[in-house]
């Protein structure tokens, strides 16, 4: 997300100093923490009681996994409303326009079935007169609601909202709200509705130091906390706000010690999902040159985590989302293309995100000479049939959707498209490692203009692989996972 660029490099420098004193001095390794009491009690306490207990539900309901083999295949899109429909105010000008920005939505479903979809709307990003605004599908209805205002600052501008429903119905909206020049700027605030979305609490602010950001909903951990996933946006990796009473109080977790901001460097935007074993996994976005989407792990409810590691799936720099469905799987929704916001593509594993067996595009098509821009997607599933809901930022222009099955997600053959990390090249859609000479490969590869390549007559030459067009060995992709190919850098399908 932009920032201002001077003042970022100029904040980052110095904190990025001062953190490496902390290290350097520090005998105990806990993490550092910001100054002052992180237990927070911002805000009308009387409008943000909550039942830590949620209420008992129907048995059978809870025991509903909808396997993909009781399924008929399903894929539905649309839009919530058309584009440039929605009139913004810019406050330069005090008049009402239709061209307006649509950006950062994120959607939940209710027990019945509801589909809840939040996003920013205004002028432009970081416009002053952007606003939160909220629309429903109800069970049955052939339409979304007219998006109606759900939270506007009026001196500043809201974003990347992360809409949360708790166990009891109550309707929880994270956000960003920008009280500078820009995102580096912003603190984390909260709302919610105990009526349904009639009406909304007072604002409460969870975070109120600048750098950090929302953007993906919380997680109840095994323990029962809340897990806020955030994002440091000056230093650019993730940080976390806990609560164990349902945010009537929380504490920050910054994770500000050296050793976390190496091995977490360039990854924003965390979305998290629980693992067997009470395991918290999240996904980043990544800003660093292997342009992978980055997982790290917690097996102590998100205190302490490992490094992050790439997976098959790339990442051009922008947000994605995960889901863990009701039968086990996972699905994550992404962009795939190393350098590009199109495709919208989801992918599903059922190794908890480690390998994927199935991909398809949600979102592929494009008029020849269009630049398309299907991206910063949100993921959820319904508790009543079972279906994924996808909303994303349409072109800037108006929000889409998606309703999708995995059994139709389970017929995708579609190939991650990813980029090479240095130290090794792409040549026949596969990463082979670079080399100097045939002294730096492995095995019997020699080194053929900078890459490590085994020749071959047939397939028979390459032990298990097959042997490509141009006369070399290529692996053969593991019998149930995805294909994935690989692009020279700085170029895109």
């Amino acid at each position: 997300m932009p920032v201002d660029i001077w003042r970022r490099t100029i904040f980052t420098v110095g904190l990025c100093v001062f953190i490496w004193i902390l290290a350097a001095c520090s005998d105990d390794g806990e993490d550092a923490m910001p100054d002052g009491d992180t237990e927070n009690t911002d805000g009308d306490l009387d409008t943000m009681d909550a039942d830590p207990d949620p209420p008992d539900g129907d048995a059978e309901a809870e025991a509903q996994t909808f396997p993909p083999e009781d399924q008929t295949p399903l894929f539905e899109r649309g839009l919530i409303l058309p584009e440039n429909s929605l009139e913004c105010v810019p406050v330069t000008t005090g008049i009402a326009q239709t061209d307006c920005n649509h950006h950062g939505s994120t959607v939940a479903v209710a027990a019945d079935g509801t589909i809840w979809a939040v996003w920013y709307h205004g002028e432009f990003e970081k416009s002053l007169d952007s606003r939160l605004v909220v629309s429903k599908l109800s069970p049955g209805a052939e339409e979304w609601t007219w998006p109606e205002l759900l939270y506007d600052d009026p001196e500043h501008s809201e974003g990347n909202p992360a809409v949360w429903i708790h166990e009891n119905g109550t309707i929880y909206v994270f956000f960003s709200t920008i009280t500078g020049d820009g995102w580096d700027q912003a603190e984390v605030r909260m709302v919610k509705s105990e009526n349904g979305g009639g009406s909304w609490s007072e604002m409460v602010t969870l975070q109120p130091d600048w750098c950090w950001n929302a953007r993906h909903r919380p997680l109840r951990l095994e323990n029962g906390d809340l897990l806020l996933p955030c994002y440091q946006e000056c230093l650019a990796n993730p940080v976390f706000i806990r609560s164990s009473d349902d945010f009537r109080t929380w504490s920050l977790e910054a994770h500000e010690d050296g050793e976390f901001f190496i091995a977490h460097a360039s990854q924003i935007q965390p979305a998290l999902i629980l693992l067997d074993g009470g395991r918290v996994q999240a996904l980043t976005r990544d800003g660093s040159h292997s342009r992978r989407i980055k997982r790290m792990i917690s097996d102590d409810h998100g205190r302490t985590w490992t490094p992050s590691e790439e997976i098959g799936l790339p990442n051009a720099g922008t947000s994605v989302d995960q889901v863990r469905l009701l039968d086990g799987h996972v699905v994550v929704v992404f962009n795939n293309d190393p350098y590009s916001r199109f495709p919208l593509t989801v992918a599903l594993s059922r190794d908890g995100g480690e390998t994927f067996v199935a991909m398809r595009d949600l979102a592929a098509d494009c008029p020849e000479g269009e630049s398309c821009s299907y991206h910063y997607p949100s993921i959820a599933q319904s508790p009543v049939d079972g279906t994924l809901w996808v909303t994303y930022t349409h072109k800037r222009r108006t929000i889409g959707w998606m309703r999708f099955n995995e059994a139709w997600l389970l017929e995708g053959t579609e190939t991650a498209v990813i980029t090479c990390v240095p130290g090794k090249n792409c040549e026949d859609g596969r990463c082979f490692a670079s080399c100097a000479s045939d002294a730096g490969c492995e095995g019997d590869a020699l080194c053929k203009e900078g890459t490590c390549r085994r020749s071959c007559t047939s397939d028979g030459d390459c032990g298990g692989g097959s042997c490509a067009q141009s006369g070399y060995c290529v692996p053969d992709v593991p019998e149930g996972r995805v294909d994935v190919f690989c692009v020279p850098r700085e170029e895109s399908r």
